[in-house]
């Protein structure tokens, strides 16, 4: 038994001797490899290791070289050919091989190394006919560095390649997932902050993205200036929508300038409001566009009228993070006048100018920027030593030039007065509605924000209760402003309801004739909202009273006229569904229906029975002695509060 132990101790002693023996040859022959590669020998270096592959299938060193001897003859071989393709694969398979034999990390770092070197190779790679296309060759790329990470989740160098790839792909948000996974896992102090410095990048292509998508947007919106330059912030478009939404539901006071609102009241800026200057008018702020007026990217939101020319308009600017009014002007018809101006050097200027008996005799230019408007230069006409001068003001410096040397049309200096000066609103024809433009300054404030910005609601469009009472406040507008017979005068006006729908009508009364629509001379008239418009129903004239009037069959109200003349009198009674005339004559006992001009006679008896159909509730007028009193401002304060 003992000696049996004994010549098993002496075998594995042998045995042992031979496989150190054995492990010197390979050595040596992996030594040889090496050298080989050096000496650019590759395929003798193939040779040398293949030698060792096929003596013992368990030397990962042996892979490992071949791998790097592949390696080297791929890198000879022409960029993406057949050849190259080939070795790369022979070296990928004999690197993977020294891994599946070994596992060690440093064989894991060869593999992972080659991957990201053939990933680098296929983003370098020339554009010739052998070359791979742009997007191929990203898409090469990216297989190669995803699998350097399936085999080192820590590896911070491919976690960088691969954030770089997709940040070259515009893959910005997949880039962010995978950068925070890797510094997460990353290890290497330079790779880190190397993956650091990318989410810088991701961050920068984040914003220049959202600008871009804003950009696109801006094209659609009117605009004035360099849309490529346009610095508006996402607050500036929030705010810009919040002003535009509180103008369209008429939460401001009408601008005041040389004509100023009729009325002291809230005004929506998407319908038309009564304006007093040198003579009457109608204005809105039913159009708007943005404009970068001072040149430096941040525009200001341009208010203009739908109804007038030029002078009718109001300018917000970005003050101390808000909206202000920055200009405006009112002036339609009158001696002051405002205009937008664009210079030849492509500046926009506010020109205001001041006439008297059709001659200019002074002004001041504005000039704008930070989000205001400032006096740039001020003249007058003066007279010196008895010849006509202009007195200019301009950088606190002031100065005198000749009348003959001075043309105030546009208000800037005279050596540019023959300058074909633009009208600024003609520069920009596709102003848009306050709404629509609401909309625009919602999605670029998305764009810009990255979704992140308040959204501020569309108004909605006005109801038909608001919009029969804006027919109503613009008709009785006309009916005291426009121009009428010198006899004739809005004398008394009243709101009831006729047809006892809930909505009232409005009743108009003249002292004297008033031409209707229909050309006919009337003394009143009933206005009707029916489909969305204001229709006029017009009574008689030679009315000495009218009364409200309740027709007993259907309880429906309208008006009576009364027409007394000696013992002659006649009826007249409006409703919105028709009329009816008839009088009677009680020294003759004669008793008429009136139709067309026509008298057509009837029995007492009729007569009778025509006028117990009526019924008198409230005399509205007395034409014999009319009351200082219209009840006009009560009537346009309830229509005010219709609105509200």
């Amino acid at each position: 038994m003992m000696r049996k132990r004994q010549y098993c101790i002496l075998w594995a002693a042998l045995l042992c001797v031979l496989l150190c023996a054995c492990g010197d040859g390979y050595r040596k022959q992996l030594e040889q490899g090496r050298l080989q590669i050096a000496r650019g020998q590759f395929e003798a270096a193939v040779a040398t290791y293949s030698d060792v592959i096929d003596k013992t299938s368990r030397n990962a060193d042996a892979y490992e070289g071949r791998g790097n001897a592949y390696a080297a003859l791929a890198d000879r071989a022409k960029s993406y050919g057949t050849e190259q393709n080939s070795y790369r694969r022979a070296a990928l398979m004999d690197y993977k091989k020294a891994c599946e034999l070994d596992g060690g990390a440093e064989y894991t770092r060869t593999l992972v190394n080659y991957y990201l070197r053939l990933g680098d190779e296929a983003l370098s790679a020339t554009q010739d006919d052998a070359a791979l296309t742009h997007a191929y060759s990203y898409e090469i790329a990216d297989s190669y560095y995803r699998a350097a990470i399936d085999l080192d989740s820590t590896s911070g160098a491919a976690y960088s390649k691969m954030v770089a790839l997709l940040l070259a792909e515009g893959k910005s948000g997949e880039a962010a997932a995978l950068l925070e996974k890797a510094l997460a896992v990353a290890r290497e102090p330079a790779f880190v902050r190397e993956l650091e410095a990318l989410s810088a990048q991701i961050a920068q292509q984040d914003e220049q993205a959202r600008r871009a998508d804003a950009l696109r947007l801006l094209r659609s919106v009117p605009y004035y200036g360099d849309p490529e330059a346009c610095r508006m912030s996402a607050a500036q478009a929030v705010a810009c929508a919040k002003l535009l939404s509180d103008g369209v539901r008429g939460k401001f006071y009408g601008f005041s300038g040389y004509g100023k609102p009729l009325y002291d009241k809230p005004v929506f800026w998407d319908e038309p409001y009564p304006v007093l200057g040198y003579g009457s008018y109608e204005t809105d702020r039913g159009r708007v566009m943005l404009a970068d007026l001072a040149g430096d990217g941040v525009p200001y939101l341009c208010l203009f009228s739908t109804m007038t020319e030029n002078n009718s308009f109001e300018i917000y600017g970005w003050v101390d993070g808000q909206m202000k009014l920055a200009a405006g002007e009112e002036s339609w018809g009158g001696q002051q006048n405002g205009t937008l101006t664009e210079l030849p050097d492509g500046s926009v200027v506010l020109v205001e100018a001041v006439t008297m008996s059709g001659r200019t005799h002074s002004g001041q230019t504005f000039r704008f920027r930070d989000g205001g408007a400032f006096v740039a230069e001020s003249w007058y006409e003066a007279r010196e030593n008895g010849e006509a001068v202009v007195r200019v003001t301009r950088d606190n410096t002031q100065l005198t030039y000749p009348r003959g040397q001075w043309e105030p049309v546009s208000g800037v200096s005279p050596e540019n007065r023959e300058a074909p000066y633009t009208s600024f609103a003609d520069t920009l024809p596709g102003a848009c509605p306050l709404r629509d433009m609401v909309s625009y300054l919602n999605d670029w404030a998305a764009a810009v924000s990255d979704g992140a910005a308040e959204y501020v609601e569309v108004p909605p469009e006005h109801t038909e209760r608001h919009r029969m009472a804006t027919a109503m406040l613009r008709q009785l507008f006309a009916l005291d402003h426009a121009s009428m017979d010198a006899n004739t005068r809005l004398c008394y006006v009243r709101l009831f309801d006729c047809n006892g729908d809930g909505a009232d009508e409005l009743f108009a009364a003249f002292s004297g004739a008033y031409h209707a629509q229909n050309g006919a001379e009337c003394q009143f008239v009933l206005y009707e909202w029916r489909d969305g418009e204001l229709r006029e129903h017009p009574g008689g004239t030679r009315f000495n009273e009218l009364y409200l009037a309740r027709r007993r069959a259907d309880n429906a109200r309208g008006v009576l006229g009364t027409e007394t003349r000696g013992m002659l009198t006649r009826y007249g009674y409006t409703f919105l569904n028709g009329t009816e005339e008839f009088q009677a004559d009680s020294t003759k006992n004669q008793y008429e229906v009136l139709k067309g001009g026509q008298a057509a006679a009837i029995a007492e008896s009729e007569y009778v029975v025509l006028k117990g159909q009526y019924e008198t509730l409230e005399r509205l007028v007395d034409f014999r002695q009319l009351s200082e009193d219209r009840n006009y401002e009560r009537v346009v304060t309830s229509l005010y509060n219709m609105r509200s």
